[in-house]
């Protein structure tokens, strides 16, 4: 693979596929603290982000002609800075056009010598506060709320430069860090973060950096982008017009689907009974969830469910007895503030049930390069219905209304081979049509 994919040749007003890219420089930094452009030996770079992960992982595939691994006596631990860029045809959509990416090599793997000419082997690259967490742990107090407990660490201890966090987590809490890295805290203070009964995030962005942001935030406002998976263009390529069909242009989508409610009934998505023991005066509660009457947060109108659909006689939403949660409080430990359980006493119910009922579907999207698109992002969807090749190619079309929606992103692996293409997992909780056929 050369440094410019295979479509990269800019004319006088641009590049007109959004496939093409250009790497601008890959900096090598060595241990002795030098740098070197390693573009020229990179055969392919997969980066991957992921909601459930706070850092960006990925592969560095190289081709080493030069004796590169021995006169730079790599070890594995090497710093590195990636530019990718293209400057598309004027008059298009697209509004960012850089990646600026900097990593640094958790592994040196699969090397491989062919011949006496060239030798073969991979960086697995991952994010500095994966590093930096490594290297630390947590012995010590903490007081205040969740958002502002994860923004401390962040900083303070991971040394995160680049990051946004959501402070809208309200309860004040108090305890101790119990020897354990940042991430984990993070991860174990997650556990109980809670805005408007909606679960918290914690991710790694190439765009905007550490992310710390609830459900709720994810869902509001517009969609970054339609996205269409439509067999026919009404552009000519070359055009500006046809780079922004070409960018929003679904080129295959496909899912396991996983649809059922058997084990989302037993996971409480739509009803469970939480259990709380408050030590302190000998206090039993029990409270109990209902979708229906809980008014969740939904990125589209209608909810994954049918009333029609019942169970021993009762809707799925009145199966309370599905499952139980327990919790144990103690509202004395401090005078003034809670401890750590006590956000999820209201919410825990409610937060999980979204998380259960994300999983209503999830689908696999191939899309050429968007630099924009990333973790957390809400999309729509349109896709056509099943017919004949000689109907699909002629406009209009009908659409599927079931699967056309809006989605949240949930994973995205960008890969820079011969072309800059993009494998984007969607998942939505809800339908803009009524599941009841």
């Amino acid at each position: 693979m050369s440094s410019t994919s295979s479509r990269a040749v800019e004319g006088a007003d641009g590049i007109v596929s959004p496939d093409s890219y250009l790497i601008e420089h890959v900096k090598f930094h060595n241990n002795a603290g030098n740098v070197v452009d390693i573009k020229s030996f990179i055969q392919k770079i997969e980066i991957i982000e992921d909601l459930n992960h706070p850092f960006i992982e990925g592969v560095i595939f190289i081709q080493d002609a030069a004796n590169f691994y021995e006169e730079q006596k790599i070890c594995g631990n090497e710093k590195i800075e990636i530019r990718i860029k293209r400057t598309p045809i004027g008059g298009t959509k697209e509004t960012i056009s850089k990646l600026d990416i900097t990593v640094f090599i958790a592994e040196v793997f699969n090397f491989v010598r062919s011949g006496p000419g060239k030798q073969y082997y991979k960086f697995r690259i991952v994010s500095e506060q994966l590093y930096n967490n490594q290297a630390k742990v947590l012995q010590r107090s903490f007081q205040g709320s969740i958002g502002k407990l994860v923004k401390d660490i962040c900083t303070k201890d991971l040394k995160v430069k680049k990051a946004t966090f959501n402070l809208d987590t309200k309860d004040i809490i108090k305890g101790v860090y119990p020897t354990i890295r940042p991430i984990q805290a993070i991860n174990w203070l997650l556990k109980n973060a809670y805005d408007n009964g909606t679960p918290y995030f914690f991710y790694d962005t190439i765009q905007d950096g550490l992310q710390f942001n609830s459900l709720e935030n994810l869902y509001a406002g517009d969609a970054y982008e339609e996205y269409d998976f439509i067999p026919y263009f009404d552009h000519d390529i070359g055009t500006s017009g046809a780079y922004d069909e070409l960018r929003q242009r679904i080129e295959a989508f496909g899912s396991e689907l996983g649809m059922g409610k058997l084990n989302d009934i037993g996971a409480g998505a739509y009803a469970a009974t939480l259990h709380s023991l408050d030590i302190s005066n000998k206090k039993y509660e029990k409270t109990f969830f209902n979708y229906d009457s809980s008014n969740p947060k939904k990125i589209n109108s209608n909810k994954p469910f049918s009333d029609e659909h019942k169970v021993l006689d009762r809707k799925l939403s009145d199966l309370r007895e599905g499952k139980n949660y327990f919790i144990s409080l103690n509202t004395k430990a401090f005078s003034d503030h809670s401890n750590y359980h006590n956000p999820a006493y209201t919410t825990i119910l409610k937060s999980e049930s979204h998380l259960h009922t994300m999983g209503f579907n999830t689908h696999l999207i191939a899309l050429n390069g968007d630099f924009g698109l990333q973790v957390g992002s809400k999309v729509s969807m349109k896709t056509v219905k099943p017919t004949t090749v000689e109907a699909a190619e002629l406009p209009p079309v009908m659409i599927d209304k079931y699967n056309s929606s809006d989605y949240l992103v949930t994973r995205v692996v960008h890969t820079f081979d011969d072309y800059y293409k993009m494998k984007v997992t969607i998942q939505r909780d809800s339908s803009e049509v009524s599941v009841d056929a």
